[in-house]
């Protein structure tokens, strides 16, 4: 992603950004049904020896079509817990870690959920919903990222819709055909959300890029283990499938004031060096008084 976002440049960031992810969710939506159709056909052998097949040529593509980049050294494990602490990549990776256990920890238990709340048997129409939605969302935040030139008020945006669908979900369920609406609504909001976190980490630390992407990219995917175990946890208390929807919407709003209160617009980690430098100079406080 950090690699991506480097090579198209500012203007184009977002939408960079929203490619990486778009190869992401298109493969969980499409590639996990395709690879089982191809498993019938000429076994799981056959089907790994494919995704090698994959592998091989995007790796020629990297090595004949990649420029040369420099990129810094891998700071040792300090520096990367020195730059989580720093306020605006903890807020963002927080907010990331939340949206994990909300939107791919209720993902886990959508068939109980279903089959409370509606009495729906099955859940291959509500994945394909919940992944279309994810497609399109990941696809197209990158261009809403860019023209708005935004993120921040982006992401506000998302959490805010993500927060609704997650409440909607169980009224919704009552009726099968309205149940379609928020499923999609949940899928590309949760999907999306990750471009525009990825812009403002980008943004805050510019100088260790990669870095503070990559820890976005853990915060959500430990998010969605502990959301996994945490509705089980929560089940197992005695708590309805149906009402899932309501815990993780809630917790979705605690992102959203997480969000709102400590991330704000980050500037870059030069900006603020730069600004507490000039804050100590004899000529800022000669200026003072």
């Amino acid at each position: 992603a950090a690699t991506a976002a480097s090579l198209a440049g500012e203007e184009r960031r977002g939408r960079a950004l929203a490619l990486v992810m778009g190869g992401m969710s298109i493969g969980t939506v499409i590639g996990v049904p395709v690879g089982v159709l191809l498993a019938d056909h000429v076994g799981w052998r056959g089907t790994l020896w494919l995704i090698t097949g994959l592998g091989a040529v995007a790796i020629a593509g990297i090595v004949l079509a990649l420029p040369r980049l420099e990129a810094a050294p891998p700071p040792p494990l300090r520096e990367r817990a020195r730059i989580l602490a720093r306020r605006p990549v903890a807020a963002i990776a927080g907010v990331s870690l939340i949206a994990g256990v909300t939107s791919l920890g209720l993902y886990t238990y959508l068939a109980p959920f279903l089959a409370d709340a509606g009495g729906i048997d099955g859940t291959l129409g509500a994945m394909w919903a919940w992944g279309l939605g994810g497609v399109a969302g990941s696809l197209l935040i990158g261009r809403i990222v860019d023209r708005t030139g935004r993120p921040y008020a982006v992401v506000t945006v998302v959490l805010l819709l993500l927060c609704l669908s997650h409440l909607l979900l169980p009224v919704a369920a009552r009726a099968t055909w309205v149940l379609a609406v928020p499923l999609v609504v949940w899928g590309a909001t949760g999907w999306a959300l990750q471009v525009p976190q990825q812009h403002q980490l980008i943004a805050a630390r510019p100088d260790q890029a990669p870095v503070a992407v990559s820890l976005n990219s853990s915060a959500v995917y430990l998010g969605s283990a502990l959301g996994s175990a945490l509705g089980g946890v929560t089940l197992a208390a005695g708590v309805a499938p149906a009402d899932l929807p309501y815990w993780t919407g809630a917790l979705v709003a605690v992102g959203l004031v997480l969000h709102l209160v400590l991330v704000r617009m980050p500037r870059s980690a030069d900006a603020e060096e730069e600004a507490g430098r000039n804050a100590r100079t004899p000529e800022s406080v000669t200026a003072g008084e």
